[in-house]
């Protein structure tokens, strides 16, 4: 049932019923982060993303277009791509029947067509299409074909955007992928709460503290600002080169951009003053979530930094808290402590004993996530009896 107040309630992070109600009301009809354009260069590249219990493929045509659909064959349901990026060749082919469709959608051969589909209309039988939109240089998937990707980045677009993921002087490191215990919302959460990063990040981020944070909405998505006094970005050792110098990408108070832009609902962007990341999370159960990591840096930094994330296991090419050698404080990663305290909130989820305590007050503390709360409440209403 959905709480009598607008402060999520111990089930939305532990019960199906809360994942599924989202699964329907609120993945459904979902913007997320696909890729790049440049991910996607060269006709039949492809990226596959789950939203929700949706899969969809994006897929470059011959044309130059970017084509978003629903990936399944429209004979009997077969998933047609496996893989999450690749290049797929001159048309898409379903392994099962080998029904063949074009990069723009259209149904193009089905075998032995005259004798097993004689009345067979081609035309009526094109790949499901998806919702796609492009910004900047990022592409954004929604399962929904109607939906509006203009007034979803509307509140975004005219704000300052920090860097060009396409310079001269900006490359993509390794990408990493992290399992995370824990519910997606308790992610996000975290990710938009001011008060800890004085606290829990004492000794990487250093702050800053409350008052020195701004949330601001815009529109269903925020965005987070502090003043350069206000955090300290402080950077491990092997992203200085010998002069002790961090590059040439600037901080989000040198150039007026935000230091986190929350896309709601699965999207976090993070500009910092060596680099940026893109966080696409993907809920798996009530208590699990991917969290698939990109993230640009100046050429200053090494390109694959896996071997310095605590965690990380080469064989598996994923970062999880199974795999820590050390408690996440002694890390000096800012992000493993923000594992690490999800997955305790999760485990106090999971007591009978839990319920919600106040959050506290003013716009750069906890408010946003009374805000995040109000939003999900909003959007599920209808998805409970």
């Amino acid at each position: 049932m959905m709480p009598h107040n607008n402060q999520l309630e111990r089930n939305a992070y532990i019960e199906n019923e809360w994942l599924r109600a989202e699964q329907a009301g609120l993945f459904s009809d979902a913007w997320c982060f696909v890729g790049t354009t440049r991910d996607l260069a060269k006709a039949g590249d492809y990226r596959v993303v789950q939203i929700g219990t949706f899969s969809i493929l994006v897929v470059l045509d011959k044309s130059g277009n970017l084509n978003a659909f629903h990936n399944l064959c429209r004979h009997r349901g077969t998933t047609l791509v496996d893989e999450e990026k690749g290049n797929i060749g001159a048309a898409i082919v379903c392994p099962y029947h080998r029904w063949t469709y074009g990069l723009e959608g259209g149904l193009r051969g089905v075998p032995d067509k005259a004798n097993c589909f004689p009345d067979l209309d081609r035309t009526k039988l094109s790949l499901k299409p998806a919702g796609l939109g492009v910004f900047k240089e990022l592409i954004f998937a929604n399962p929904d074909p109607t939906a509006r990707f203009d007034e979803w980045i509307a509140p975004i677009a005219d704000r300052a955007w920090p860097h060009d993921l396409f310079a001269a002087d900006v490359k993509e490191a390794v990408p990493l992928t992290y399992d995370l215990k824990c519910n997606w919302k308790v992610f996000i959460e975290n990710a938009i709460d001011g008060y800890h990063l004085a606290y829990l990040h004492e000794n990487t981020l250093g702050g800053p503290t409350p008052d020195k944070n701004i949330w601001e909405q815009a529109g269903e998505h925020m965005i987070w600002y502090a003043n350069e006094d206000g955090i300290r970005h402080r950077l491990p050792k092997k992203t200085r080169d010998e002069n002790g110098s961090t590059g040439t990408i600037k901080s989000a108070a040198q150039t007026g951009y935000g230091g986190v832009y929350y896309l709601f609902p699965l999207t976090l962007v993070v500009p910092t003053p060596y680099g940026l990341s893109i966080s696409s999370l993907k809920p798996l159960s009530p208590g699990r979530t991917r969290l698939d990591y990109r993230h640009w840096i100046g050429p200053w930094q090494s390109r694959d930094e896996r071997k310095y994330i605590p965690g990380y296991d080469k064989q598996s090419d994923i970062i999880s808290s199974d795999n820590w050698t050390k408690h996440p404080l002694e890390t000096d990663d800012f992000q493993t402590e923000d594992v690490w305290i999800c997955e305790k909130i999760q485990r106090g989820l999971s007591s009978p004993a839990f319920e919600p305590g106040p959050l506290s007050e003013g716009p750069g503390a906890e408010d946003p996530i009374r805000w995040f709360h109000e939003s999900l409440n909003n959007r599920l209403r209808d998805g409970f009896t």
